[in-house]
């Protein structure tokens, strides 16, 4: 077979099955690839593209080649709100993240979506009793890694582990390889490059519970450590370095394991496997053209991709009117550029043309996409009687129950949030939302665009709330909605025993001990003391959180109920916790 490789590390992989391969490695940015090819004389069979850390390249021209087409998305947890595009010009994607595409709505899944996950590393087994540190950390640190920070923090204060930045890759994996135990964390609670590595390392690799894609490569207890927060990650180090044995044995397991079954020669026979048993799955021609052109749409809204202000307006005006098409453009025209404030609808004439249109014809009535971008646009404006009509009609074509009657834009918003998630479209984590010039697209947007209206008010904390009770990638924003919660007037000992359980979780040990007792007094003096333990036998079957607050100080009568946390109880972009992934950081 003859397999042009983009950005692949599997290149060589393929060459020992005995096929014929082309290494393509451009440059970040649009490449025609049908052009490149040409310039190779290489017809391939087979094009496989994987996604890399820092400049993103995107094919152009894919709709036009014959053979059939695989993409690799590796960030898929920061770059979703583009990878939903992107993967339709692919027959086949694969993805460590599978779990994130099975959660999107129906029509924003691939058809073949297939689980495959960052590759290990060959290196030669090392003996624990020869390495030279217990336990050891490495990752970026800045404001977009909260959690991480305070989890550094906590390996800092409690153990004397200093965290890593900037380590060359080359030495990291040396580092790994001289160590016992490495303490993990994700910042989107996904499966992440430090897990394959420390394991092909043959180190302990202790790390959160982040589900079924990690569940699928190593085995808790056997081939790695699964910890569900800050005290349940101390109780089980504390037990690792009393008992050396213990982590080498499982250091030992996931080194035999990435041998076995995670080095780049797996990767490519379950790639070459998963294609020859599918049909093709890519858009062609002008389907082609609109998914292209939708993934550079998404990708200039994040300011990574220099296109003229007028190409994607022209481009999607060029192409069959789609109501995917038709939302990408009422943003295009309703967006400006950063650092500019939208116009009022009537002085945008753009953005009027094509909402007076919809309203006339009644196009695109029914699908939500085109009426929350048509709404967002009117929203970010502050015009409540330019976003009304959508609200209504949406609920005409699908003969929903009578609607709400948004009462202010700010409402508005609330009720559109409160739809979003109904629908499944939460949030788009690494998108970095502007209320001041983006038109919202998921629930969490809204909820962003109706604090910037009003302040945020007890529906609207109620709103995050809920919203984040989903999605453990927004534990950040869980934390701070949950502290001014707990301290409203007669807030139940529920909520602060979500808002201890929440701080656990980001690694703040102290003070989600010292919310649980109390919420536990208070749980007590109400009568309901077995619905408290039942409450923390739900969360830790294992029983650590019982056993945590067995040993826990006594609170200080000095030190108030809810204690704030170092995190602000916005969601602002300012507070925003996962970086682009256009960065080349690795996460």
């Amino acid at each position: 077979m003859r397999i042009a490789c983009v950005g692949t590390h599997l290149a060589a992989s393929f060459r020992r099955m005995g096929h014929e391969v082309l290494d393509l490695h451009p440059p970040g940015g649009i490449v025609d690839i049908a052009a490149l090819l040409d310039a190779h004389g290489f017809a391939p069979d087979l094009l496989v593209q994987q996604e890399t850390l820092g400049a993103r390249v995107i094919l152009a021209e894919l709709e036009t080649l014959r053979c059939r087409k695989a993409y690799w998305a590796i960030d898929s947890h920061l770059n979703m709100h583009w990878h939903r595009h992107y993967a339709r010009l692919f027959d086949v994607l694969f993805t460590p993240h599978l779990s994130l595409f099975r959660a999107l709505p129906p029509q924003w899944r691939h058809p073949q979506a297939v689980h495959l996950a960052m590759s290990g590393h060959a290196r030669p087994w090392q003996p624990h009793a020869g390495r030279g540190h217990d336990v050891s950390m490495v990752g970026v640190l800045d404001k977009h890694r909260p959690l991480r920070g305070w989890l550094a923090e906590l390996l800092r204060g409690r153990f004397g582990v200093q965290a890593r930045q900037g380590v060359p890759f080359a030495e990291m994996l040396a580092l790994y390889g001289d160590t016992r135990i490495i303490p993990n964390e994700s910042i989107g609670f996904e499966v992440n490059f430090r897990l394959t590595e420390g394991a092909s390392c043959g180190a302990c690799v202790l790390t959160p519970d982040v589900g079924p894609d990690q569940d699928a490569l190593f085995d808790d207890g056997h081939e790695m450590v699964v910890y569900a927060d800050g005290l349940d990650l101390l109780e089980k180090l504390r037990f690792l370095l009393r008992r050396p044995d213990v982590a080498e044995r499982i250091g030992r397991a996931a080194w035999e394991r990435v041998q076995a079954q995670h080095l780049p020669d797996h990767r490519a026979a379950t790639m070459l496997e998963a294609v020859g048993s599918t049909p093709g799955n890519a858009a062609t021609g002008m389907a082609g053209a609109e998914a292209l052109w939708l993934t550079l749409f998404h990708r200039m809204r994040t300011d990574v991709l220099d296109l003229p202000p007028d190409a994607v307006p022209n481009a999607l005006d060029d192409l069959p009117e789609t109501p995917e098409s038709m939302a990408a453009r009422l943003r295009a025209v309703a967006e400006p550029p950063r650092g500019q404030t939208p116009l009022p609808v009537r002085e945008t004439p753009a953005l009027a043309d094509v909402l007076d249109r919809l309203l006339a014809t009644g196009a695109h009535a029914e699908d939500l996409d085109v009426n929350v971008a048509a709404a967002g646009a009117a929203l970010v404006r502050g015009d409540l009687k330019a976003a009304k009509p959508f609200w209504y009609r949406l609920h005409q074509a699908r003969q929903l129950r009578q609607p709400d009657k948004p009462q202010s834009v700010y409402h508005a918003c609330l009720l559109w949030a409160e739809l979003l998630r109904r629908e499944g479209r939460d949030a788009q984590p690494g998108f970095t939302y502007d209320p001041e010039r983006h038109c919202p697209e998921a629930a969490f947007e809204m909820l962003v665009l109706a604090q910037r209206h009003n302040g945020g008010d007890l529906e609207w904390m109620r709103g995050v709330e809920r919203l984040t009770s989903r999605r453990k990638a927004l534990t950040f924003y869980r934390l701070g909605i949950l502290a001014r919660l707990a301290l409203e007037p007669g807030a139940p000992w529920r909520t602060q025993a979500e808002y201890g359980l929440t701080c656990l979780r980001a690694y703040r040990v102290e003070q989600g001990l010292h919310e649980l007792a109390e919420a536990g007094r208070r749980a007590t003096a109400e009568g309901q003391q077995r619905a408290f333990l039942r409450l923390l036998d739900g969360y830790a079957p294992g029983g650590h959180l019982r056993r945590g607050l067995d040993v826990a100080p006594a609170a200080s009568p000095a030190m108030p109920s809810a204690t704030p946390p170092d995190a602000e109880a916005d969601i602002s972009p300012d507070a925003i916790a996962a970086p682009p992934a256009d960065g080349g950081d690795r996460t």
